[in-house]
């Protein structure tokens, strides 16, 4: 695969807006679980497990019209979203008036109850109790676009397609094959490869759990329980996946089209892959070796999706390490925790800023690597330099043992 591009990048963490914190609290060894957020809020008291909070209620709605309205039926995860959209739309600095019809969206969304109609269906139902108006004219009138109750895949995605200005595809990735949003990455190339769009902006959001949720996942597959040196991602001491937030945003656009309108191109796209096959550890293996064989070379750095899961950095490496032989690893999980439904995307945003500066952060909270996970270069208590002709390879897959979809990307820097 060739001929794909990243022009914009945006994302939210609790480090903040944009990958240059995000990276910056990784190279000098700092977490940002269970502190107040760059908004000054702090995460729920009644959490039991660490968490990087990203502050949510905090994010600003667009002004104006139609936007006013359409905020009545807007969840976090759409303010999120949209502001993670904005910030990915201004790096790209692309304007679409007059090519909006061959742009498109892809939202990946899970099913936690980010999207829209879990809240959106109870308010219509209590309003029109009361409300004069005919059903059908209280649905055209308050639902922020009808159509959805047509078939729209996702409410959220088309907030997204206002902020953009786009009329293409509006298209929607649903739980475990969002794959953390490389499943979004992975049907916006396909896309682009078809001719049918020219630019696709891949958005995904990980909104705040509740407390059943978390409770389900810490059963399934321990939660960890402490943040401190030791604990981290592949550490001989790890013991439970760490909880994040966070938004994401990535354009690609096909080279062409970028060329034309002069647009700075952040990273070229060599190939990205989600699978879903009998385990974890044979569907990320099997997407890495898909994705290594369409780059047709191995990667300079593995970003990993290193949750801290004592069985998932196993599988993990198991089966990425013996592909990536001689490549340091890294991941942000042990500083900024697993954003579930974008995990993979806002690394995929880390990657590229991190070939920008030619530099490999360490992993957050790596003491002393597990010697039973293998000969696998992690970067750990300082950063190394990159070459700058260097590609990374971003793995990720969904939370539980029983999760069986995984994503692999590998992207270069712009012009190499």
């Amino acid at each position: 695969m060739t001929g794909i591009v990243i022009t914009g990048t945006g994302v939210i963490t609790a480090a903040g807006t944009g990958p240059g914190p995000v990276l910056d609290a990784m190279a000098s060894g700092d977490t940002l679980f269970n502190r107040p957020n760059s908004q000054g809020q702090s995460p729920p008291s009644w959490l039991p497990w660490p968490l990087a909070h990203m502050g949510l209620s905090t994010i600003p709605w667009p002004s104006g019209d139609p936007w006013v309205n359409n905020q009545k039926y807007a969840s976090a995860t759409a303010h999120a979203a949209v502001a993670a959209a904005q910030l990915a739309l201004a790096t790209a600095g692309c304007a679409t008036e007059d090519d909006a019809v061959r742009c498109g969206t892809v939202l990946s969304t899970g099913t936690s109850g980010g999207d829209e109609l879990n809240e959106v269906i109870p308010k219509l139902a209590v309003l029109a109790e009361t409300d004069p108006r005919p059903l059908a004219k209280l649905l055209y009138e308050e639902v922020p676009d009808y159509s959805y109750l047509r078939g729209i895949p996702s409410q959220v995605g088309q907030f997204v397609c206002m902020a953009a200005g786009f009329l293409g595809s509006n298209v929607a990735v649903y739980g475990e094959s969002g794959a953390g949003g490389l499943g979004g990455v992975s049907v916006a190339v396909r896309l682009l490869e078809s001719g049918e769009l020219d630019r696709v902006l891949v958005v995904g959001v990980q909104p705040p759990l509740s407390g059943t949720v978390l409770a389900a996942l810490d059963r399934e597959e321990p939660l960890a329980t402490r943040a401190q040196a030791g604990r981290g991602p592949f550490d001989r001491g790890r013991a439970g996946t760490f909880l994040g937030e966070g938004a994401a945003a990535v354009m690609l656009e096909r080279a062409d089209v970028a060329r034309a309108r002069g647009a700075g191109v952040l990273a070229e796209v060599l190939a990205c892959e989600t699978l879903c096959a009998t385990t974890r550890t044979a569907a990320v293996e099997q997407a890495v070796g898909l994705v290594t064989e369409q780059a047709g070379r191995r990667p300079d750095l593995w970003w990993a999706h290193g949750s801290g899961s004592v069985s998932s950095d196993r599988d993990e490496c198991r089966a990425v390490g013996p592909q990536v032989a001689g490549a340091p690893a890294t991941s942000s999980k042990g500083t900024i925790g697993n954003a579930f439904e974008c995990a993979g995307l806002i690394d995929l945003t880390l990657a590229v800023e991190a070939l920008d500066r030619e530099q490999m952060p360490p992993v957050g909270l790596l003491k002393e690597p597990d010697p039973q996970l293998g000969d696998i270069d992690f970067v750990h208590g300082s950063p190394r330099p990159l070459p700058g002709t260097g590609s990374v390879l971003i793995t990720t897959f969904s939370p539980g043992p029983r999760a069986t979809t995984a994503g692999a990307a590998m992207i270069t820097k712009g012009g190499q």
